[in-house]
């Protein structure tokens, strides 16, 4: 693993989220797609963390995101966080991924654990400050 490939947040002025859910029997094959990507990852000096929902509750005034995904309870809800240096860097590492065959299979995979007819939500986002 070489870390110093991988941005810090202090150097991502362009960030990328996605958001997906998958039946809780699933975890362990998600968890480990993403074990086998974060080396492809790193040495496009892309930074990649990923998180568990933590909470269902409801907060008055705020809507939580298992309502607007429509999750259940015997799923899971994660969210992906890729952090790139700018815009240009995001589009050549997609490019890169596309032509990896080991990250097309890897997706394909991934595709097939989701909750079925549900969508992966992304959305990407500049840096203001």
């Amino acid at each position: 693993m070489n870390k110093s490939n991988a941005i810090e947040k202090k150097e991502a002025n362009y960030v990328e989220f996605i958001i997906y859910r998958f039946p809780k029997k699933n975890e362990k094959s998600v968890r480990q797609i993403i074990t086998k990507s974060l080396d492809f990852f790193r040495n496009e000096g892309v930074r990649y963390d990923y998180f568990k929902l933590g909470s269902r509750e409801n907060i008055p005034g705020f809507t939580n995101i298992t309502k607007t995904i429509s999750a259940t309870p015997r799923e899971e809800v994660w969210m992906d966080l890729i952090y790139y240096r700018d815009r240009n860097h995001r589009d050549q590492f997609v490019a890169n991924m596309s032509n990896n065959k080991e990250c097309q299979a890897g997706y394909e995979e991934f595709t097939k654990l989701i909750t079925p007819g549900s969508e992966i939500i992304n959305g990407e986002f500049s840096r203001m400050t």
